[in-house]
């Protein structure tokens, strides 16, 4: 018999652990509007790789107030619009994997779902399941509008991915100048996109 006064009787979830992971991860980013992060695993539950959404090496990041985000701010020396710097989670997730054999039927745990690019490389690499927090919205240029990107879901269904929700519980929580805050919505500690 334990003489613990408050032995453990509990653990995580294989879901919650992964998205959690992905969660905290996603805290890493530099972009301004887009906080997110992926977790891929094995069939064994194994990590293979995690990578989230920034600048690729080198680059500025779009945090930094006088650089800003080249899509909404523009260019801070010209003013003009650019493309975003970023690499996305996804592909900084299987850039991280080195060995693309391993992410063959891999599960991706990722904060926001995969853009139409990000889905066609995840098809092409052979993950078999997305699990994700929230809906990823695109930022049109200039920052006036958000879209929705629907043929991910349309390739994931003609590929045979598995897409689900995530339902379990979030238990990490971080002081709001690490979140991403939309006027319109409430704090969006969770990875939203604004």
């Amino acid at each position: 018999m334990s003489k613990l006064k408050t032995p453990k009787t509990k653990r995580l979830s294989w879901d919650e652990m992964f998205m959690n992971l992905a969660i905290i991860s996603s805290k890493r980013t530099a972009c301004k509007y887009h906080e997110t992060a992926a977790v891929i695993v094995d069939k064994n539950h194994r990590i293979i790789s995690i990578g989230y959404n920034g600048p690729t090496a080198g680059d500025v990041h779009c945090i930094d107030p006088s650089v800003g985000c080249a899509k909404v701010d523009g260019d801070p020396k010209t003013g003009k619009l650019k493309r975003c710097r970023g690499a996305h989670a996804e592909i900084n997730a299987i850039i991280n994997a080195f060995d693309g054999a391993r992410l063959r039927g891999a599960i991706i745990y990722a904060v926001l779902t995969p853009c139409y690019d990000c889905m066609k490389a995840l098809n092409n690499v052979g993950i078999k399941e997305l699990v994700y927090l929230h809906d990823y919205h695109r930022i049109q240029t200039g920052g006036e509008k958000i879209e929705d990107e629907n043929e991910s879901d349309e390739l994931a269904a003609l590929a045979g991915i598995a897409i689900r929700r995530y339902q379990g519980k979030i238990y990490c929580e971080f002081p709001k100048e690490y979140n991403i805050i939309d006027e319109n919505k409430e704090d969006c500690a969770m990875g939203c996109a604004g």
